[in-house]
């Protein structure tokens, strides 16, 4: 039963999404702008090589952009009603979080699928093929935090006043280990140096942020969805 509540409440979801483009436009549009910014903002001379800020600009770049989805999560359950039928139904709490986290993660993964080629094009200078499934394993485990988080924080501001200032607030800040952890395993990954330190331990530490916020969440989000 489990199984089923999860994939039709995901199903909603995607299918709501691709009808509306809403959440998928928005963070395209950001996450283009900010390329763009950043391109201009850091290229003053052709010669300069931007490889030792990529991870920064990259990883800053999609947190922002998840925020605006993030934001957009639960904004039609809370401002259409439908939280209370959806808590009405006999599903667990719990499915609808990783229901929900899902959606975010697929999300936030269609659009690095586009933006990340791009971005190798302007500001990548060495090839990191031969590491490619270490920086898809970065990206998996750094998207798992950012939307376990922003999932729970997202359930939890929905019911303030201030949803939209109040979760940038709370989110940005305990998202910073995420962000220190993917933007020196990415950038040692995009330049092929070993000074950021060595990448099993990052990678160890953001999967230990991925299982703390997801027993997080397990834990307390009948409290978290019910206030």
């Amino acid at each position: 039963m489990g199984g089923r509540q999860f994939v039709a409440i995901l199903r909603k979801d995607l299918i709501r999404e691709l009808r509306t483009k809403e959440m998928l436009i928005s963070m395209f549009l950001f996450v283009m702008l900010a390329m763009v910014i950043f391109h201009y903002a850091f290229t003053v001379k052709e010669s300069v090589d931007l490889t030792y800020f990529t991870g920064g600009m990259l990883w800053v770049t999609f947190i922002f952009a998840a925020l605006l989805g993030l934001n957009r999560s639960f904004a039609q359950e809370k401002d259409e009603n439908c939280l209370d039928g959806l808590l009405l139904c006999p599903v667990d709490r719990v499915t609808i979080f990783f229901a929900k986290m899902t959606g975010n993660l697929i999300f936030l993964a269609i659009i690095q699928a586009v933006a990340i080629p791009v971005f190798t094009v302007f500001f990548v200078k060495h090839g990191y093929y031969g590491r490619l499934p270490s920086f898809l394993l970065v990206v998996l485990l750094a998207d798992l935090g950012i939307c376990a988080l922003g999932t729970l924080l997202a359930t939890i501001s929905m019911n303030t006043r201030a949803r939209d200032l109040l979760l940038p607030i709370v989110f940005l800040p305990l998202i910073v280990p995420v962000l220190i952890a993917a933007t020196s395993a990415t950038t040692a990954i995009f330049s092929g140096g070993s000074e950021f330190g060595p990448l099993g331990a990052k990678l160890v530490f953001l999967a230990m942020f991925d299982i703390i916020f997801m027993v997080a969440a397990y834990g307390t989000y009948d409290f978290a969805i019910g206030e």
